[in-house]
């Protein structure tokens, strides 16, 4: 009886581990306050918005559960390389980054870069060479604007978020803002309603964004699989 209970007891065990599904999963995930795709509550500590409408039904078809933590973009990207968290949203896929992680097929969103400048008689045109221009800081969009609009020769600060960002562009310390059009419309109507500005997206400018994984963490091909059905749900 002893020796049926060791086996039974083993035979268990070798069943469970063979089939991990059976557990749900739990990953420490990052991404940043990154409106209206990621938007930190500081009270809840929670995330919502689009991607996150994305990332909830993703993981809970997985029976995956995560924690996500915010984190400045800035120090995002070096967590990346030191393998403290398991999965991050939403990246851009280059070369030295798929070194580390496994991206998905299907991008969470598409970005496209919009320059913000106050509505004036003296109109800009396309050049803001004369300007002070404000972008945020860590994030190089800047260089893959075209030099016809003369951001490279202009006063160029780099601030720590889009909201402060678009605050000096109120009190007019700054007289362009850089980002990314959607986070930037999002931030002026919430925020900013009664700021008269004007825009100008940068024409041929995407960048598309990936929910991305620590090697070996996950199947990347069942997450595939299951994050094409839920965007086609949507």
């Amino acid at each position: 009886m002893l020796e049926f209970s060791i086996f039974s007891v083993i035979s268990i065990t070798l069943f469970l581990v063979g089939n991990r599904s059976l557990f749900a999963q739990t990953l420490n995930c990052a991404t940043t306050h990154y409106p209206p795709f990621t938007i930190f509550n500081d009270t809840t500590n929670e995330f919502s918005g689009l991607d996150m409408d994305v990332i909830n039904p993703l993981f809970n078809n997985l029976n995956i559960n995560f924690k996500v933590e915010n984190l400045p973009w800035a120090r995002l990207k070096v967590e990346i390389e030191q393998n403290n968290f398991d999965c991050y949203f939403s990246l851009g896929k280059f070369d030295y980054r798929e070194t580390y992680l496994d991206y998905t097929d299907v991008p969470m969103h598409v970005t496209k870069v919009a320059i913000f400048y106050h509505k004036s008689a003296d109109k800009p045109g396309t050049n803001f060479s004369d300007k002070v221009v404000g972008i945020h800081r860590g994030i190089n969009l800047y260089r893959d604007i075209p030099e016809k609009y003369g951001i490279y020769e202009s006063r160029l600060h780099k601030l720590p978020s889009n909201d402060v960002l678009f605050e000096m562009l109120a009190l007019q310390r700054l007289d362009v803002v850089v980002t990314s059009n959607d986070v930037g419309e999002y931030i002026l109507q919430k925020q900013h309603s009664q700021l008269d500005v004007e825009k100008l997206v940068i024409d041929g400018y995407q960048l598309p964004v990936y929910l991305a994984f620590r090697k070996g963490v996950v199947d990347i091909n069942s997450v595939n699989k299951e994050l094409i059905k839920v965007i086609n749900s949507k």
